[in-house]
């Protein structure tokens, strides 16, 4: 677990344009919709947009730098060597997951930073609040990560296409950028209920009622709990997807082999 996040992390900090990218990407866009938010006369809702900004850059590192990776590896011949390696393969994505963390924080930071010192929107945070939603929502990130990074690897190809189809519409859905659920949202009772079938919008929700109306523990206790449940149950998905996969490719002999 060590070693798969040391090269994560190191693989980034030691390449500048990697660190520009992973930061540029989320500035860029939540800068542009806390814009939208001024020019509305909202200014005081930028910071949904910053905050948004943050948990896109965690977003996108779990669709690219976790659910993609088994397969990439692959690809590569990399994967042969985590066969015959003594360490187990849950390990290795656990590893691979707080190297993502870690990797992205600058990206997360510097958005946080430079978006409130542009844009300076009202904040009242309950911070034990903020910070338990915030590690209980990564984790349900990474989880998500790793089940599918579990079945990319079945299917190949194919998940690079789930990712693209995956990105935009759940950004918008989630309420990166403005409310989903709850009587402010601009979705159906109906719609509603199923995005909060994805982690993320349910942990958006309890961060925006944190950070901006200081909304304590006791407040958001449906939230977090309901968010816990999901990671729980995620976690679990992900290593016996990855246990019928193993199973699978040693009947099969398929599991190394390389998809084109």
């Amino acid at each position: 677990m060590y070693a798969r996040a040391w090269v994560r992390v190191k693989s980034v900090y030691d390449e500048p344009l990697w660190l520009l990218v992973n930061i540029g990407f989320p500035l860029f866009t939540s800068t542009g919709m806390a814009l939208l938010y001024r020019s509305a006369g909202l200014a005081s809702f930028s910071g949904f947009a910053i905050l948004g900004g943050i948990m896109m850059a965690f977003w996108g590192n779990v669709l690219w730098g976790m659910a993609s990776q088994f397969y990439w590896d692959k690809q590569v011949g990399i994967f042969d060597i985590y066969l015959v390696s003594p360490a187990s393969i849950t390990a290795i994505l656990v590893g691979m997951s707080i190297g993502g963390i870690f990797s992205t924080a600058p990206s997360a930071v510097i958005t946080a930073i430079l978006g409130w010192l542009l844009f300076t929107p009202p904040i009242a945070p309950s911070w034990l609040a903020v910070i338990l939603v915030f590690t209980i929502t990564l984790i349900s990130l990474y989880a998500v990560g790793m089940l599918l990074s579990s079945l990319y690897l079945a299917y190949g190809r194919e998940g690079e296409a789930v990712n693209e189809a995956l990105s935009e519409p759940v950004t918008m859905l989630s309420g990166l950028y403005f409310p989903t659920l709850g009587s402010t949202s601009p979705f159906p009772l109906a719609l509603q209920a199923v995005i909060s079938l994805i982690p993320l919008t349910i942990g958006m929700d309890a961060l925006r009622r944190t950070v901006f109306y200081s909304e304590d523990l006791g407040s958001i206790a449906s939230s977090l709990a309901v968010l816990t449940a999901m990671t729980l149950v995620l976690i679990f998905s992900a290593s016996r997807a990855l246990k019928i996969l193993e199973e699978r490719g040693r009947k099969e002999g398929t599991l190394s082999v390389r998809l084109r």
